[in-house]
């Protein structure tokens, strides 16, 4: 066990309320109703929404799904760590690393992960990091098929054990439903104990695949209208250095949404069932923007679009950063909406204050806790800085970039040297006005500032990166 100086707080409660995280992968702001979505079908999240806080300034600490995972589970920007899953290591979550989950069980806190770790390989996984009980959690992206053997493509090519677990089950069982049922046996068998639980979807990650009766209804939700999820959409249109999708009309993805939807539904009426709803914090978002823009050369389908917001994964525009948030904890937290920005980062922080916890402040150094703002009192995030030494321009288009956004100001800096970009995100969200020649000295300030945040963080970029090697 990591040794570190953690206390309770004084005067923190006798009973310790339960934590759920639901981290849903891939999933961008735009793709749940109570964002406007009007094709993904999300009933169970709308309803949280209503119940719970809504932050409608949430931001990823990074477009793609490790460095983002990183910064949720270590508490610092990416940046810190090289960019984990950009460089050549066995673990992105190096196991010196203390999570909140290590914080919470070293004050007798039952912990369980459940699906997507991605973090470490063999030795590097959630039971290495303060999960006492972890579940279908490898180090893989994502499944070879989201039916069951989950480790066998449909033409019968198998992916590495370390990789992605085998797991017993029936032929065609869908992982949505199986890492929910995980999660509710844990909820079942840890109802008298102060918990942690994290269930981290792989879906809707690629592959686009989900039972046919989900497909069969958002099929019939288009009305007619051509099907998107094809290597050639006809919404799709050119972009900067990519193409990007412009309408959210693909069903298989629709099926995905909607099935993660059924499982947020189901892990909530648990926990009503359970008589835990009223002691448990439950925290829903996901690790970045959804998938809407590829390569040039690339001709893979597309999932959804972001707009208003620009590009998706793998960009620092708004549409690979900006992702759903809603906190529920009733009692404690009362139903509405928040401007308040937040990054992933800030999860620790939060969960470990909210418990009763402190948080060492030399571990978790770029975390900003939020629980301000969940008791209603006023709240600004510091500026937030965002790192991308390893774009993927055959892949998703993207560029090698750094970023900050201070307030309503947003500066994207390239490293290539092109033209830096400066956003007013409060007037101009889907960032197509450039302001740098018409607010200079904001520029300036920002370029500053950005650069003061990277040595900070000893972010490093082309031939300085130590993956270069």
């Amino acid at each position: 066990m990591k040794f570190f100086l953690l206390f309770l707080l004084a005067g923190s409660v006798l009973a310790k309320p339960n934590v759920v995280l639901l981290l849903i992968d891939d999933l961008g702001r735009q793709d749940v109703g109570l964002h406007g979505s009007t094709f993904h079908q999300t009933p169970n999240i709308d309803r949280m929404g209503k119940e719970g806080l809504v932050f409608e300034n949430a931001y990823s600490a990074h477009p793609r799904c490790v460095p983002s995972r990183y910064g949720i589970f270590s508490g610092r920007v990416p940046a810190r760590g090289g960019v984990p899953g950009f460089q050549k290591s066995e673990h992105a979550l190096a196991p010196e690393r203390v999570t909140f989950a290590e914080v919470m069980a070293d004050a007798g806190y039952v912990t369980g992960y459940i699906g997507k770790w991605h973090l470490g390989k063999k030795g590097g996984g959630p039971e290495t990091q303060g999960f006492s009980d972890s579940r279908i959690a490898g180090a893989a992206g994502a499944p070879r098929s989201y039916f069951h053997p989950y480790h066998v493509t449909p033409d019968g090519r198998h992916q590495e054990k370390e990789d992605f677990p085998v797991v017993d089950g029936e032929k065609g069982e869908y992982l949505n439903d199986r890492l929910t049922d995980e999660a509710i046996d844990f909820l079942r068998k840890n109802r008298e104990a102060p918990f942690l639980l994290v269930l981290a979807h792989y879906a809707v990650h690629t592959p686009f695949q989900a039972p046919d009766a989900l497909v069969e209804e958002a099929r019939e939700r288009l009305n007619g209208k051509p099907a998107g999820g094809k290597s050639k959409d006809p919404d799709f249109e050119a972009s900067d250095s990519a193409t990007d999708k412009t309408e959210q009309n693909n069903p298989i993805y629709a099926a995905m949404v909607k099935s993660m939807d059924d499982s947020v539904g189901r892990v909530l009426k648990e926990l009503d069932q359970l008589n835990l709803t009223e002691d448990t914090l439950v925290i829903l978002t996901s690790d970045h923007g959804g998938l809407s823009t590829r390569g040039g050369s690339s001709g893979r389908p597309l999932a959804t679009t972001n707009r208003p917001y620009r590009h998706g994964k793998g960009w620092l525009h708004d549409g690979g950063l900006r992702v759903p948030m809603i906190v529920k904890w009733p009692g404690t937290v009362k139903p509405g909406s928040t401007p308040v920005q937040t990054l992933g980062t800030d999860h620790y922080a939060t969960i470990v204050e909210a418990v009763g916890l402190k948080v060492d402040a030399g571990e978790a150094r770029d975390s900003v806790s939020y629980l301000p703002t969940l008791k209603g009192e006023a709240q600004q995030r510091p500026p937030m800085f965002f790192h991308s030494p390893r774009a993927r321009p055959q892949s998703t288009g993207d560029r090698n970039a750094s970023a900050v956004i201070d307030g309503e100001w947003k500066l994207i800096e390239h490293h290539d040297g092109g033209p830096k970009e400066l956003y007013q995100l409060v007037e101009d969200p889907s960032e197509s006005t450039n302001l740098v020649e018409k607010h200079p000295d904001k520029a300036s300030e920002l370029t500053d500032l950005l650069t003061r945040l990277k040595k900070d963080a000893g972010a490093r970029q082309g031939g300085n990166n130590p993956f270069d090697k």
